[in-house]
């Protein structure tokens, strides 16, 4: 029954869609760095480089309801002066159906919901009189709901929400974002500091980033091993710099130890919490004229890193405490004879390539994408990190905006770990509707191949729906 209520679901929700048309946008200004809440942006932007989120709108209301950019319009004009006065505010609500249908851990009542909100607010300083080059950014998240991952089992989570702190929480909500940024030298250097996600600027890529409308796996949004040295949202400070209009070299030093929940000043740069250094290399290519991006990155991290073979008796318990009760072995950690790492270090490689696009637009069309990461065996859990896969945006007649995409994930467990743990591998794949500018569904379906880490379940089929919606 719930397979058949979820494809009515989809055919309804299309058939609305096709009913209201699509109003053709104009191409992208963005990069692969943009983001929904703006900051860590490139401040001359290609349009040839399509960008990760939607960019901001230029107007909120225009036409009618269904071709708005935000469902609640200008507010009678109120939004459009605020932000000429430098003041955006936004709310987005992103929510997510999911049911595990086959394998994983269990089947049984194994259908879940959970959502999010981001209200963000953005104050523009040179708009407000202030200081040119500014921008200081909030952005909070209430988050609800358990997520369907306790029933497939995975290590690596299969929605965004999985993916971030305090998930298991009823409702939460966190100031997870706050910080200051500060265009130099027209564009050339970028600095910012302050409670950041180093998601917006670190393995960002243009077809698997997007956790609104592109892939929900947490291992098709950004390379896996990342979280390690710079946890989700952390205390720190970065600097973007842009010689050329094809190179930027991005630098950050962040807390090794950070959390949504907390300001990180009583953890930042103290020991034994440690601190983390991550340095990329962003390339923009054009080969044969289409747009492509390349990175390479290397972070380091002073934390004390316990490794993943402890000496006996807890050579078998510790790795399944690490995973299934990691609260619990936080708390015995120094009653056990674990040994120590005094650091840890990984390398990345990221790509994303347009193989086809429009001539007329070259943010419609289709490219490639993979990520590589190789962190050390003996306190990593994962090894080895590979995914790859394709995704487009329109080329479909009256579908410009959009966006679909499948892609395939391996991570290749640390050889430290019992030999029961090998690897955790994945497919994806979904296609994320434009019902109006502000309304996007997407269907989601995902094949887990051990789940785990190990051979004890069956393949999980895990199928969803995810509604985004910018109010």
């Amino acid at each position: 029954m719930r397979w058949i209520a979820f494809c009515l679901m989809v055919i309804m929700l299309s058939s609305v869609q096709v009913g209201l048309g699509q109003e053709e946008s104009a191409p992208a200004d963005g990069t692969a760095q943009a983001s929904p809440t703006g900051p860590m942006v490139e401040p001359t932007p290609d349009p040839d480089f399509a960008p990760t989120e939607e960019p901001p709108p230029t107007t909120f209301q225009t036409g009618d309801w269904h071709q708005w950019q935000r469902m609640t319009g200008d507010w009678g004009g109120i939004r459009s002066q605020l932000a000429d006065a430098g003041i955006n505010f936004d709310i987005s609500v992103t929510q997510i159906l999911q049911g595990n249908a086959h394998g994983g851990r269990s089947t049984k009542n194994a259908f879940r919901y959970a959502g999010k909100a981001d209200n963000t607010l953005i104050f523009d300083t040179g708009k407000m009189g202030l200081w040119p080059g500014g921008t200081i950014l909030l952005n909070a998240e209430p988050r609800w709901g358990n997520g369907i991952d306790p029933k497939v089992g995975s290590l690596i989570p299969v929605n965004l929400l999985s993916a971030k702190p305090d998930v298991g929480k009823r409702c939460h909500y966190t100031l997870s974002e706050w910080f200051i940024q500060q265009v130099l030298l027209d564009g050339k250097i970028i600095l910012l500091a302050g409670k950041l996600d180093g998601s917006r600027a670190f393995d960002t890529n243009v077809f698997a980033n997007n956790e609104r409308t592109q892939f929900l796996n947490a291992a098709l949004r950004n390379n896996i091993m990342i979280p390690q040295f710079l946890p989700y949202t952390v205390l720190g400070a970065g600097v973007v710099w842009n010689p050329t209009p094809w190179l930027s070299v991005l630098s950050a030093i962040a807390d090794s130890h950070g959390k949504p929940s907390t300001t990180g000043f009583n953890t930042a740069f103290h020991s034994p919490t440690g601190t983390t250094l991550i340095n990329e290399l962003a390339f923009k290519i054009k080969p044969f004229g289409l747009a492509g991006n390349q990175r390479v990155g290397f972070a380091w991290s002073s934390k004390d890193f316990q490794h993943l073979n402890p000496m006996s008796p807890f050579k078998e318990t510790g790795p399944l405490l690490m995973k299934h009760a990691p609260k619990l072995l936080e708390k015995l950690a120094p009653y056990l004879p674990y040994d120590s790492a005094p650091d840890n270090v990984m390398v990345y490689y990221n790509f994303d390539q347009y193989v086809y696009t429009l001539e007329d637009d070259p943010t419609q069309g289709i490219g490639l994408f993979g990520r590589f990461g190789w962190a050390r065996d003996d306190v990593n859990p994962v090894n080895y990190f590979y995914s790859i896969g394709m995704g487009g945006k329109g080329l479909i007649p009256n579908r410009a905006n959009d966006t679909y995409g499948v892609g395939y994930f391996y991570a290749d467990l640390s050889n430290e770990l019992p030999p029961m743990f090998h690897s955790e591998q994945g497919v994806e794949c979904y296609y994320n509707i434009e019902i109006t500018p502000w309304l996007h569904i997407s269907p989601d379906l995902q094949f887990i191949v051990n789940p785990g880490g190990t051979s004890a379940n069956d393949v999980a089929i895990v199928y969803g729906m995810r509604v985004h919606m910018s109010l």
